[in-house]
């Protein structure tokens, strides 16, 4: 598991919330090597247009989707990146489906 240290000086230091790091503990293992990968490249660009997005007027509360079915919410503090909520997406799952669609 990636622990967030810094890397060199121009990556953030990257922290979970108690709530984004249980739900980080509980993805099965490839799902949370997905995840340390991705967090990785957000600490070297936090503000990447590449799959991120600002969310609200502050630019440094964002949202990116790291992985199929996998999206986080963070904001940059500093020379801090926290990761705020990681939600997983059951990709299976759709509210409509091809039966629905008539």
């Amino acid at each position: 598991m990636w622990a967030g240290t810094l890397l060199s000086m121009t990556e953030y230091r990257v922290q979970f919330t108690v709530e984004a790091r249980a739900t980080y503990d509980a993805l099965p293992g490839e799902r949370r090597t997905q995840l340390d990968r991705a967090v990785r490249l957000l600490a070297r660009d936090p503000f990447r247009k590449t799959s991120t997005a600002q969310l609200g007027p502050d630019e440094h509360l964002r949202k990116a989707y790291v992985a199929p079915g996998v999206m986080l919410e963070y904001m940059v503090a500093g020379a801090i990146l926290v990761v705020v909520l990681v939600e997983i997406f059951e990709e299976s799952a759709y509210l409509i489906d091809e039966n629905d669609a008539v």
